[in-house]
């Protein structure tokens, strides 16, 4: 969440942009000793292959056959887009497009509408009010009424010779608050369609969102809702809003989040808006038809519906910590801010990510205190800024993983952020990305003590080194030599100078039980 909103503007111009077949740049392939040239990073059971910096935030990711999808964008620069690599080779990637499409934060979802194994359809959040929804708009006021932001839909030529030679925006979908995250469901994709759904929420305010726009065309100021988009997939140039789900807080106190409360590093008086009801990221479990909603204030389980919506305003069961529930929740201590989730394989295991707020004067890993406007750590409780694994079934509190435990950084700041369990393995092993902290892989087979069983972190400690956004291990091309498997990361989220990109880690960890993936968008668990 790091940058929580940045808004767009409205608009339905689109136009066609032609790429260059390889628009290729230098990407640093490592020794496969990481050693070689890193003594000073800090590592186990994990080699660091290749780094592609490029001075950006560098955000979510997507995967199909051999290819990855790469999002990134700037908070101080017009700067925003994605990148297309070549995996192929997962010890050496090759960069093919870069593809600039200004707009926080550039969340992908892909697609292969002909079947042949390359994708040829790509949608992107955009969290930021644009003057219009094109990729050159220029950015507007963050509550310009006639500004747009939302979700943008694009097709990819596939050739197999020449893939990405072009890429034509074809149309955008406006959504209130904008699009922070977007979903994949892919359950009605036998009926020529794909369902999206769009996570936002006002911490900004927004051309229809907020306080003030908000209530001006009769919307929710605290937002209340996800947002469902429908895509043809013979026509993506019709995508459209479909339903617009409820959200609410069952048991919270005041049927909210305050930004205020979580202290000065996360409020912003006058700037951001005051609060939220709302949800940050969701993840789907498709064998299952279920989906975990990581919504700010709570987490919360729901039932897909036979038409691919998920039945928010009945959940399942909710996970709520004990502090801001008034002493209800289940979860024991604070947790800042539910940030993302995750289902391990067989979907009985739940992991719920905390994304912490960084203090103000002291950044400790993990961070304890500070929170100066409330009791935000009463003594005894836990630290924020980890991962919890609860029952799948109830939802009841397993266990709370964090990598402070292990690795302390006396002056970092580290937060639990994007990560997914490895598929096709036969233990339940989480890979996960940390602020400031780098790439671990959790074993969680037993889900009431997860260890850590391998990392990477890139010296020197802090933002200027490992500060990774997403980590993934998307197994589907494989090392062509060696033992194990490829994880997938990117960098560079407080310090975008120093960005070290798209960066694969080889980890060191036994090889998959089953047949190659064939894609992963990581939110969409297949």
């Amino acid at each position: 969440m790091r940058e929580m909103a940045f808004r767009l503007g409205r608009g339905r111009r689109w136009r066609r942009v032609l790429v260059p077949a390889a628009l290729s740049l230098a990407i640093a392939t490592l020794p496969s000793s990481a050693t070689a040239t890193h003594n000073a990073d800090r590592h186990s059971r994990t080699d660091l292959v290749s780094t592609a910096p490029n001075s950006r935030i560098n955000s979510d990711l997507a995967f199909w056959g051999n290819h990855a999808f790469a999002g990134y964008y700037r908070n101080d620069q017009s700067v925003g887009g994605f990148r297309i690599f070549d995996i192929s080779n997962p010890a050496a990637p090759q960069q093919l497009v870069d593809f600039p499409c200004d707009g926080l934060q550039a969340d992908p979802i892909v697609w292969d509408r002909n079947g042949n194994g390359i994708a040829d359809l790509l949608l992107l959040a955009v969290d930021r009010t644009m003057v219009n929804s094109t990729c050159g708009a220029a950015r507007s006021a963050h509550d310009d009424p006639n500004g747009w932001e939302g979700v943008r839909v694009f097709t990819l030529s596939d050739d197999q010779a020449n893939p990405f030679a072009s890429i034509n925006q074809v149309t955008a979908v406006y959504t209130d608050c904008g699009a922070h995250t977007i979903t994949l469901w892919p359950g009605e994709a036998d009926e020529g369609k794909l369902l999206v759904y769009v996570s936002s929420y006002p911490l900004r305010p927004g051309p229809t969102c907020g306080q003030v726009n908000g209530p001006r065309v009769g919307r929710d100021p605290l937002h209340g809702v996800i947002q469902v988009i429908e895509v043809p997939l013979d026509n993506p140039a019709a995508a459209h809003e479909i339903a617009e789900p409820p959200i609410n807080y069952p048991g919270d106190p005041d049927n909210r989040i305050e930004w205020c409360e979580r202290g000065p590093g996360a409020c912003a008086p006058g700037v951001l808006e005051p609060a939220a009801r709302a949800c940050h990221d969701i993840a789907v479990d498709v064998e299952h038809r279920l989906a975990a909603g990581a919504c700010a204030e709570q987490g919360q389980l729901w039932h897909i519906d036979a038409n691919g919506i998920p039945d928010t305003a009945n959940p399942i069961w909710v996970s709520d910590d004990e502090v801001s529930s008034g002493g209800t929740g289940n979860i024991p201590g604070a947790i800042d801010f539910f940030h993302s989730a995750t289902f391990s394989n067989d979907a009985s295991v739940v992991n719920w990510i905390d994304e912490s707020f960084a203090p103000t004067s002291e950044n400790e890993c993990p961070p304890t205190t500070d929170w100066v406007e409330k009791p935000w750590h009463p003594a005894g409780s836990h630290e924020t800024g980890r991962g919890f694994f609860v029952d799948g079934a109830s939802g009841a509190f397993l266990s709370d993983f964090q990598i402070g435990r292990l690795r302390p950084e006396p002056g970092a700041y580290c937060s639990a952020h994007m990560g997914l369990p490895v598929a096709n393995f036969n233990r339940d092993l989480l890979v996960n990305a940390w602020y400031m902290g780098g790439v671990d892989v959790i074993d969680f087979s037993n889900p009431s003590a997860p260890k850590e069983i391998a990392f990477y972190d890139i010296a020197p400690f802090g933002a200027m080194g490992s500060d990774n956004w997403s980590a993934y291990s998307y197994v589907g091309p494989r090392f062509r030599t060696g033992p194990g498997i490829p994880i997938y990361a990117s960098d560079g989220v407080h310090n975008p100078n120093s960005a070290r990109g798209f960066v694969v880690f080889r980890a060191n960890i036994g090889r998959p039980a089953g047949r190659a993936l064939a894609h992963l968008n990581p939110q969409t668990q297949e």
